[in-house]
């Protein structure tokens, strides 16, 4: 998903069978190559291909604000895949052996002009087909918040064996004051069995890096603000808890989990000038 958010996609699609998984997104920016000879320095100048970035090791295509900027969101699939397959408009691969791209001479089928698909045969040796579905339905049912924090993305939708769920972000009454962006977040959700719809209002501000930071105040339904404690986000949640009554985001250094954050963190201001962690 983050992948996806930095490729401008709005709309995200996971299907679920027993033997992979497949994941599609309408992004504007598509794959690129850069030469391999001039990779060290097309890093150090953000000009490295993405095909470099995701077919290397602590490599990463992805500029300083971008949430992938790190480099390991895709190498995490490889918990449940030893040969990821992309089809992009402009070329077709898979990977196997962790960093070695191999052409495909064949396209998704049913893929669309905008569209990126990515499969992920379940052919892990230590990790059984059976394992890696469970795995993935659970998840997929029980996203946390997942696209409250991403500038682009706006629907996930899922399909697991046919059973369909999704999660929806919808922005309105959006107003700027003095650099703060305020905005009314409507997210609708349902895992396949129910249907559940919050709201809260988010203010956004951005530091002099171009990092954007927020808190959100959830309200009832007769627009009353209601207390609601959750653990921080760095785009996605942590585990880290802030005992604050409302749900706050920032760029934080995290753990190679992605899970923690560092303890040694810049002193960030709340909207209304408070300092906090």
């Amino acid at each position: 998903m983050q992948n996806a958010d930095d490729a401008k996609a709005t709309e995200v699609h996971f299907k679920l069978t027993q033997n992979h998984l497949v994941f599609i997104h309408n992004g504007t920016r598509h794959f690129s190559i850069s030469n391999q000879k001039n990779e060290l320095d097309d890093k150090q100048k953000g000009l490295l291909g993405d095909l470099n970035a995701i077919t290397s090791i602590a490599n990463s295509s992805k500029i300083e604000t971008s949430i992938g900027k790190f480099g390991v969101g895709f190498k995490s699939v490889f918990q449940y895949t030893l040969t990821p397959h992309i089809y992009d408009p402009h070329i077709a691969f898979k990977i196997h052996s962790f960093i070695v791209p191999e052409r495909l001479q064949e396209d998704y089928p049913g893929r669309k002009p905008d569209q990126t698909v990515f499969v992920f045969p379940f052919d892990h040796p230590d990790r059984p087909a059976s394992i890696a579905f469970a795995d993935i339905a659970e998840k997929l049912r029980t996203l946390d918040y997942p696209i409250l924090f991403l500038p682009n993305l706006l629907s996930i939708s899922f399909d697991i064996l046919g059973k369909s769920g999704f999660y929806k972000k919808d922005i309105t009454q959006p107003t700027v004051k003095d650099s703060t962006r305020q905005q009314l977040v409507t997210l609708t959700q349902h895992n396949g069995q129910s249907l559940q719809e919050e709201q809260l209002w988010m203010f956004t501000r951005k530091t002099e890096d171009g990092f954007s930071y927020s808190v959100g105040y959830f309200v009832d339904k007769d627009g009353q603000l209601m207390p609601k404690q959750h653990a921080a986000f760095c785009f996605f949640p942590t585990k880290e808890v802030t005992n604050l009554n409302f749900i706050v985001h920032a760029p934080f250094l995290l753990t190679d989990s992605r899970e923690g954050i560092h303890t040694s963190l810049v002193r960030i201001k709340i909207i209304n000038g408070t300092d906090f962690f």
